[in-house]
């Protein structure tokens, strides 16, 4: 509000009597729904001069009373306790949505005392109103081990002050709703976003899991998935760790589907549980679950899973929004994995087509049959101690796939060669690197990592190779990888123009052409993989003292 418009407000105030002032006060004054309770019951207790006063808000989805605010006696044992119904003066309070005022609260066996011991006192409580009417909790007063006396006067004062309090709450809570659904707009919209750029299934469901997580306040969200045998198995769980390894034990195995996941799997509907515990269909051996939400996953027209929210520390009210945005998410979920799906089948016929490519240029120049398999084995197990990241690992896997490309313009003649090749000969053959790249270079798939691997694998670390001389750190590093597996493999292997190499010697020579034709840091990785499967006794190869051509 505006500075005229408080001024205006306040002068409105002036005229009113005391209580009705100070109950206009808990309007105007509060700063969230919380505070409106919290200063309710410290102008109750000013006002009564009793020993406590307390707030208790009616929870219809689990019928019960929980106390939410407190002021003087006991307040900290007080705050939120959960009374179900018929324990407590309250439930008469709701029931019957009038003041009671009671001259010796002891004397009623539904009255609890925060206390644990009962004393002669009075009880004084009220409604807590919304605008229409309905009764949304009771705000009360005793004189537990105090002369003070209740009357008249004081019920009229804690109702106004009840009236008040309940327009305030219900107007906060109005504005928090409002607050919350624009904060789960955008956070949905932020989602979206996040999936769109999301290929591979878990990533795609954690990351939905964890907005899940964010938006609703609950400590566990998790995804169960279902089998042709009707076997649900959790597969994918975020939250705090210590729920999570509850969650994990109770449904990590493949199991017989029961409580709410078999619910939500056999009727494909929607499942709100606010107090799990008390819910007839729970599972008997899940004694931490206090509350929990479940929607169906959809793959086509099969249920085939369950999206679950899940609070561990106590039951909670669960707003009809958050099962709606639960709903969303689960959307959401369904329409990136049919993507992934799409795209993985995708990538899938891709990559059996460029390694079946691979394959045929072996063939072309006198390789020895697994060329292609051998060295995209060897530089994705380099690449990997290498800390190449899932991308560049790609990258570097579709390069070995196409690395010889080019040679599908060079001669059958050259290629097979037996003797040694004339000058003109070996630049025809290395032109093959940039033909290579020249082919791929209108391909939009193919990225330009891929390319640089196939244009400068016969780069040099001296600056002595082609076809750009690129030297030391300008030659990529995809292609300095690749270049050192495609020599040893060649070292090892049996050609037109020489025979096998053991692994011994080859590993030696590339010892030696350290600093002048490789990556000394790549080298000396390779190498330790080397020795690694030598001292696991793989068998050594055929002897033969020529250098690689």
């Amino acid at each position: 509000m505006s500075g005229g418009e408080a001024r205006r407000a306040l002068a409105r105030l002036e005229v009113l009597p005391k209580p009705a002032l100070q109950a206009q006060a808990v309007v105007l004054l509060a700063q969230s729904a919380q505070d409106v309770f919290q200063r309710c019951v410290d102008l109750a207790l000013s006002i009564t001069r009793a020993s406590s006063a307390l707030i208790t808000l009616y929870r219809p989805e689990e019928d019960l009373l929980e106390l939410v605010a407190a002021a003087g006696r006991h307040r900290e044992q007080a705050i939120g306790r959960r009374l179900p119904r018929g324990q407590g003066l309250a439930w008469r309070v709701v029931d019957s949505g009038e003041v009671l005022l009671l001259e010796r609260a002891d004397q009623y066996p539904d009255a609890v005392y925060v206390s644990g011991q009962r004393h002669a006192a009075m009880y004084l409580g009220v409604p807590l109103l919304d605008p229409d009417g309905q009764v949304l909790g009771v705000l009360s007063a005793d004189t537990t081990d105090s002369p003070e006396r209740l009357g008249p006067d004081d019920a009229q004062a804690m109702l106004l002050l009840g009236q008040a309090a309940g327009v305030a709450y219900t107007r906060w809570r109005a504005l928090e709703h409002a607050q919350r659904s624009a904060r789960q707009f955008e956070r949905l919209a932020q989602l979206s976003a996040e999936l769109a750029g999301q290929t591979q299934p878990e990533a795609i469901v954690r990351c939905a899991l964890r907005a899940l997580l964010e938006l609703s306040g609950f400590t566990t969200a998790g995804v169960v998935t279902a089998d042709e045998r009707g076997l649900a198995q959790l597969t994918v769980l975020e939250g705090e760790a210590d729920a999570q390894a509850l969650v994990a034990r109770a449904l990590s195995a493949p199991h017989v589907p029961s409580g709410m996941i078999e619910l939500v799997l056999r009727s494909g509907q929607p499942q709100v549980i606010a107090d799990y515990q008390r819910w007839p269909g729970r599972r008997p051996d899940v004694l931490h679950v206090r509350s929990a939400v479940g929607v169906p996953l959809r793959r086509g027209r099969r249920t085939a899973g369950v999206v679950f929210l899940l609070n561990m520390h106590q039951p909670v009210e669960i707003p009809r929004d958050l099962q709606a945005l639960l709903e969303t998410v689960s959307a959401r979920i369904e329409q990136a994995l049919d993507r992934s799906a799409s795209l993985q089948h995708l990538e899938q016929t891709r990559e059996a087509a460029l390694r079946a490519l691979g394959r045929v240029l072996e063939s072309r120049d006198g390789e020895t049959f697994g060329h292609t398999d051998r060295v995209t084995t060897l530089a994705l197990r380099l690449g990997r101690a290498l800390h190449l990241d899932r991308t560049q690992l790609q990258h570097l896997r579709w390069g070995a796939y196409l690395h010889d490309l080019g040679k599908v313009g060079v001669h059958d003649h050259l290629l097979r060669k037996p003797g040694p090749l004339t000058p003109e000969e070996r630049r025809a053959i290395e032109r093959h690197v940039v033909l290579g790249d020249q082919m791929l270079r209108d391909e939009a798939f193919v990225p330009r990592e891929v390319r640089e691997v196939v244009r400068s694998h016969h780069e040099r670390w001296d600056g002595a190779g082609y076809p750009d001389g690129l030297a030391g750190e300008a030659i990529p590093l995809l292609a300095r990888i690749f270049s050192v597996v495609d020599v040893y493999d060649a070292l090892i292997s049996e050609r037109p123009y020489k025979s096998a190499w053991t692994p011994q010697a080859a590993r030696e020579w590339l010892r030696g052409a350290m600093g002048t034709q490789f990556d000394p840091q790549v080298v000396t990785t390779f190498l330790a993989l080397l020795e690694q499967d030598a001292a696991l006794g793989a068998p050594p190869g055929p002897a033969d003292p020529l250098p690689p051509s």
